[in-house]
């Protein structure tokens, strides 16, 4: 009878140690798939906190082109500074431009709109124009003659 009773104890404390190392392995994983989407989300800020400022760095940009009431083509071409607009609308009382800014991964299109008094404003666009929908901007510099 003794030696039943030392084998059970000696089969539970087993199957306890057991049970509390894959309590233990899951609880790992938990934690490892927990940190790994929190580090995520903070580098999915730190992408969406660089394109806001790099949207306010080209607004200011523009403002100063702008400083005199008339945008024009080489003024947005210079304020652009390499990087392609998606389309640009002229009218009588504003010039709409539409901007894809990008940085780490993360992209959101702006329409800066710039007003015959100097300013100009910015809004975030939910999605960015397709070629149908507005008319692309060519820098005059980068085309080629046909």
């Amino acid at each position: 009878m003794r030696r039943r009773e030392v084998l059970a104890r000696t089969l539970s404390c087993l199957g306890i140690s057991v049970l509390g190392c894959i309590l233990l392995a899951a609880a790992l994983v938990v934690w490892f798939f927990a940190s790994w989407r929190h580090a995520a989300r903070g580098r999915d800020f730190g992408s969406q906190a660089a394109v806001t400022v790099s949207a306010d760095r080209l607004r200011g940009r523009l403002e100063d082109a702008d400083a005199d009431g008339v945008l024009t083509e080489q003024e947005i071409i210079d304020a652009l500074q390499h990087r392609p607009a998606r389309s640009l609308v002229r009218e009588q009382d504003r010039t709409v431009l539409v901007v894809q800014v990008a940085a780490s991964g993360w992209a959101q299109c702006y329409a800066y709109i710039a007003l015959p008094t100097g300013s100009v404003g910015q809004r975030p666009l939910k999605s960015c124009p397709t070629a149908t929908t507005s008319a692309p901007y060519q820098d005059p510099s980068r085309t080629s003659a046909r």
